[in-house]
């Protein structure tokens, strides 16, 4: 039967679907009427996160704002062009999305938008680690009419001199560092009447004011991590949690290591329903069974060495220790009525394993669930083979996603390690790349530990990886730049590139704008956004 025969409730669930620029690719140019209504009538969910210039092109075009319910932009594989180049259009200014509900934007630099979508519920912020401008966008976010879920993550912690015009009495989970303790914290209870789930990391403790003794606050769930030196959990207590009323769940993360705080949770805990402790830099062998909770508490003590990874990280070391794992942060879960220590290494989701020793003994259950792996040597003379078998009891290799490889070639059978898992970015060294890799899902790959030549790069694109869509590469002279992007720009040489990132010698990176500029432009390539610093081309395809 005819396609365009079928009611127009099931095409609306067809369309519903598909990525909205497939759908302006494929049936615009067709000029049906009837079709081209329904597409500009559908509710879209837009994830541009993997977008090239080129589809999001289309979307300017035939795209209307008030179509777009859900919304994520990243600027991470645009190299900060996309956000910037999607709300600075005509027709796609913030108050344009009328029926948006959700908005998540990652690695903004927070100066994109000068107000929020008028009806917008949830709101998950990720800054770029050089946000200048993430005071302007927090004062934007805590002033919202309509937000109910607010998430502003790193670039600035909440300082209520900033930010001190702020009143929101609709966000009712927010997510976001403040500067001190207890002062911006109580502007910000105060300031949000509605707030019930606050997470937060606080910075310092103020010398000055103390919270009233009445407090007016709705909060029931509390996550609260304090780096500051000098706030114990007795300080909390009595300066925050004495006077909210309704706190039924405490999570609480602590950099000391005396025991008074731990005895004084336990005192704490008979008053509130939920409550997990978190201490780090406490000694592996502490045992918290000896602690007697509330039975009708559902409780989890973590210990954390102290170290500066990340909580979900965790660092392998091949040299055996009996009594200890070294720089690892998961140590200890437990749980009163459920106690399971994989729990722990379940939820790890990076590892980072170092192969200078000759053998690896672990002693701890396998971390089901990594994404991301690091495999390093520091010693790079070693002619021992390390085998996939011997890395899949570490962690599984069917979950890993992205691969950094910084070791030499010698150490590994590469081939069947890739044939073992669904990679979708890998970090390597050229000189490490074998054509019989099976590499055909790999979406990202990066050389820059070794500069590339114009043949590698078309021998790379041709047949090693084909579906490759966003490529980093050293280069040392405007020649060599000018050969790869020749290979990589210009529409006789097909390819899936989203986003090229070219790191240069400083010393060069006049004399390669200089001589790229003109032809960047021009005509001669395919067009594309670009921009340059002292040390990386980006191009944006």
């Amino acid at each position: 039967m005819l396609f365009e025969d079928l009611p127009s409730e099931l095409l609306f669930e067809i369309f519903s679907y598909l990525h909205p620029s497939d759908l302006y690719i494929s049936f615009i140019p067709l000029s049906n009427t009837r079709l081209s209504y329904i597409i500009s009538h559908i509710d879209f969910s837009l994830d541009l996160t993997y977008t090239s210039f080129y589809r999001f092109y289309h979307i300017l075009t035939y795209c209307s704002p008030s179509q777009i319910i859900f919304l994520r932009l990243t600027n991470q594989y645009s190299h900060g062009l996309l956000i910037s180049e999607f709300f600075t259009s005509n027709f796609f200014h913030s108050k344009n999305f009328i029926r948006l509900r959700s908005l998540h934007l990652d690695d903004i630099i927070g100066n994109e938008i000068d107000c929020l979508p008028p009806n917008l519920e949830k709101l998950y912020i990720k800054f770029h680690k050089k946000a200048k401008y993430a005071a302007k966008f927090y004062q934007i976010a805590l002033q919202s009419t309509s937000l109910k879920q607010c998430y502003l993550i790193g670039g600035y912690a909440f300082d209520s001199k900033t930010c001190s015009h702020i009143s929101s009495t609709t966000i009712e989970i927010l997510h976001m560092a403040i500067k001190s303790f207890p002062n911006d914290l109580l502007v910000l209870l105060q300031a949000l009447p509605c707030l019930t789930k606050l997470k937060t990391r606080i910075y310092t403790q103020s010398s000055t004011n103390q919270f009233p003794v009445i407090l007016s606050s709705s909060l029931t769930h509390l996550n609260i991590d304090l780096q500051g030196s000098g706030i114990s959990l007795v300080m909390l207590d009595t300066q925050l949690l004495s006077h909210l009323s309704q706190i039924q769940s405490l999570i609480y993360h602590s950099y000391g290591k005396s025991n008074d705080d731990m005895n004084h949770l336990i005192k704490l805990s008979c008053k509130l329903k939920h409550i997990q402790f978190i201490q780090k830099g406490l000694s592996i062998n502490t045992d918290i069974t000896q602690y007697s909770f509330n039975n009708d508490l559902v409780t989890a003590i973590q210990e954390a060495t102290s170290n500066k990874n990340s909580r979900r990280s965790l660092t392998i070391h091949t040299i055996p220790y009996p009594d200890k794992m070294l720089q690892l942060p998961f140590v200890l879960w437990n749980t009163v009525h459920n106690p399971n220590d994989n729990e722990i290494y379940d939820r790890v989701e990076r590892v980072r394993i170092n192969l200078s020793e000759c053998s690896i003994t672990p002693n701890f259950p396998l971390c089901r669930h990594v994404k991301y792996l690091t495999l390093i040597s520091n010693n790079e003379s070693s002619n021992y083979i390390i085998s996939p078998t011997l890395l899949s009891s570490l962690v599984s290799l069917s979950s890993i996603r992205h691969l950094i490889i910084n070791t030499q070639t010698t150490l590994f059978h590469f081939n069947q390690l890739f044939s073992l898992m669904s990679l979708h970015s890998l970090d390597i060294a050229w000189s490490q790349l074998r054509p019989y890799f099976s590499l055909t899902n790999i979406k990202i790959l990066s050389l820059i530990s070794e500069c590339v030549s114009w043949k590698e790069i078309q021998y790379l694109i041709q047949y090693l990886i084909p579906e490759l869509e966003h490529l980093q590469m050293n280069v040392t002279t405007s020649d060599e730049c000018r050969e790869i992007l020749n290979i990589l720009l210009s529409p006789n040489y097909k390819n899936n590139l989203i986003s090229i990132k070219i790191c240069i010698c400083q010393t060069l990176s006049d004399q390669i704008k200089q001589d790229l500029e003109p032809i960047l432009l021009s005509s001669q390539w395919i067009k594309v956004k670009w921009r340059m610093d002292n040390w990386y081309l980006y191009i944006w395809k």
